[in-house]
Parts: structure tokens; C-alpha cells; sequence
């Protein structure tokens, strides 16, 4: 529990240092937009090239989890299409904001010391499924909702929403991720030691620019947007957990760290895709994903401190 309270302190921190960098002038937004990049084509993909290393052996009962987390990846973000579709630019801040789950930084080192091998596996599953989404899935689908144009003014189509996933260097690392833990390939160590190095500073540029977005001095709109937001995703939360704990035939672990998943903070890219694509939505969304995270510190560590009685009753 200490060391899970230490992993959210320091996330909070972090944010913390990107704000002070801005308040003295010593960084913008537009500099976050340029470090935005950085995250995207570089420390992003060395993180998730990282964790490629070695294979585990699946369960085949636990591959359900695969469409699972796809049916809650997918229906997150549509909540705001339904309930947005007539302001464009706000449907799609909402979709970005109410879609992915950050498990790796968030769910992971909170629920490291109660996981299980099959608890493990149900995470990595879901993950798998999570990092599509979070990696240009979620973005895709709020070019293709949103039919009348995004920024360009230019009709979406499956062209161009293909177009945009193409681009998405983090997916083909992804792609390769899976298929290297499979088959259980080592890269090279000559090759790896340099993209652990950068991969391991993705946490920490990722959060800088997120808090380098933050505002404080936000006016009575802003706040709405932020409280609608947040009730949203954490009313879609509530609903998935008990479908969840109610519906799904697997093991009280398995059931546990799924409720925990839907409860994870919004995923870090979320404000990291709205500075490249909505500048305007930026604070707004920087704002949106810390209280995200303090929200989520206090519910998974509520779960954390009574998962015996939890796992009891499911």
C-alpha cells in the first residue's frame, strides 16, 4: 500500500513540476504541443518495445477477456458522441477524455502486491486490448463520428480514419510487443539497452506535459465540462464493475482487477492528443486527467485496503 500511495504521490508531483515550469515562463503549451511528439514517435513506443520481453502462458478461458475489454474500450468514448454529437469540437474532447484506461503507470503498481499469476494475465489481456484504443483507436473513432470534419474541415471517412491509425507508430510497436511476448523473442540486449533507457522516461515527459497544461484559474465553463466529464466516466465505471461482478464466470481475482481497470484514472495520452489536436481543449482536458488521478488514487486504494472482503463477495 506504501508503495502504491508512493507511485500516485510521485505521478502528482510530476504534474506539480510542469506547472511550476510554466507559471515561471520557462515553457508554454506550445512547447508541450512540440514535446507531445517526442512522447508519441519516441519514449512511447521504446516504453511498450520494453515490456516485449519474454512470454507468458495463457489461460484459454482467460481469452475472453479480449472482447470484453474491447465492448468497454469501444463503449466508454461513444457515451460523449451520443451526448455531444452536435458540437463536433466538444465531441470529440469528450470522446478522447471518456475513452482508455491508464493501467500501466496507474492500475499495475497499485495492485502489484495482491495480483495473482491469473490476476496477471486477465491485466495483460485487457491491456493488450486498452493499448489500441489509447494509442490511436479512440482518436479513429472520434474522426469517424465526427462526419462533418476535425480541425482540416475536411470529410472523415474509413480512408482517412486508416490514414490517421497508419501513422500511429506506438500501434506497430504494440503489434510487435505481442507477437514477440508469444513467441517468446529476445531482442537483442546491444539493441534494447538504449530503448529501455528512453522508454523509461515516458512516465515522467508525459506527466510534465500534462502539468505544464494545467490552469488553475479556470472559469465557471471549464469546471462544468470537467465535472460532467467526470461523472461520466466514473458513473460508466460504477455500471461496468457491477456487470462485471454480477455477469462474468472467472475467479474473484479476475473479477477484482477488472472492477479495478474501469476505475483507473483517464489514460495520460488523452491531454497529450488533445494539445496536438485541440489546443483550445488542453487545460481543459490536463485539469480533467489530475483530478482523474486523485479520484482514482482514493478508489483504488479503497478497493486495495478491502479486497479480501470484496473477493468474498464475488
Amino acid at each position: 500500500m506504501t508503495e502504491s500511495l508512493t507511485n500516485a504521490s510521485t505521478v502528482l508531483l510530476i504534474f506539480l513540476i510542469g506547472y511550476t515550469f510554466k507559471k515561471f515562463n520557462l515553457c508554454d503549451i506550445s512547447f508541450a504541443r512540440k514535446l507531445s511528439y517526442v512522447i508519441m514517435y519516441v519514449t512511447l513506443p521504446c516504453a511498450i518495445l520494453s515490456g516485449s520481453q519474454g512470454g507468458l502462458e495463457m489461460e484459454y478461458s482467460l481469452f475472453f477477456i479480449v472482447p470484453i475489454a474491447f465492448v468497454i474500450s469501444f463503449c466508454f468514448p461513444l457515451i460523449g458522441y451520443f451526448l455531444y454529437k452536435r458540437d463536433p469540437k466538444f465531441c470529440v474532447y469528450s470522446m478522447l477524455n471518456l475513452g482508455g484506461f491508464n493501467i500501466g503507470n496507474f492500475i499495475l503498481p497499485f495492485m502489484q502486491s495482491t495480483l495473482s499469476t491469473e490476476g496477471f494475465l486477465a491485466l495483460c489481456l485487457f491491456d493488450v486490448v486498452n493499448a489500441f484504443f489509447c494509442f490511436g483507436g479512440v482518436y479513429c473513432m472520434a474522426l469517424y463520428f465526427n462526419q462533418k470534419g476535425f480541425d482540416s474541415g475536411k470529410p472523415v471517412n474509413l480512408k482517412m480514419v486508416a490514414l490517421e491509425l497508419s501513422k500511429s507508430v506506438t500501434s506497430y510497436c504494440c503489434i510487435l510487443c505481442i507477437v514477440f511476448s508469444s513467441l517468446n523473442i529476445t531482442i537483442p540486449s546491444i539493441i534494447m539497452h538504449p530503448v529501455k533507457v528512453m522508454g523509461s522516461s515516458n512516465t515522467f515527459i508525459c506527466m510534465f506535459v500534462i502539468g505544464i497544461a494545467l490552469n488553475f484559474n479556470m472559469t465557471f465553463n471549464q469546471i462544468s465540462r470537467i465535472i460532467k466529464m467526470i461523472f461520466l466516466r466514473y458513473s460508466a465505471a460504477l455500471v461496468s464493475a457491477l456487470l462485471i461482478a454480477f455477469l462474468l464466470p472467472y475467479s474473484p481475482m479476475v473479477k477484482l482487477i477488472l472492477i479495478a481497470i474501469v476505475f483507473a484514472p483517464i489514460t495520460s495520452l488523452a491531454p497529450i492528443t488533445a494539445i496536438r489536436s485541440l489546443p483550445q481543449f488542453a487545460e481543459d482536458s490536463a485539469n480533467l486527467n489530475m483530478m482523474s488521478v486523485i479520484i482514482s488514487v482514493v478508489l483504488i486504494t479503497a478497493i486495495c485496503a478491502f479486497s479480501p472482503a470484496l473477493m468474498s463477495v464475488l
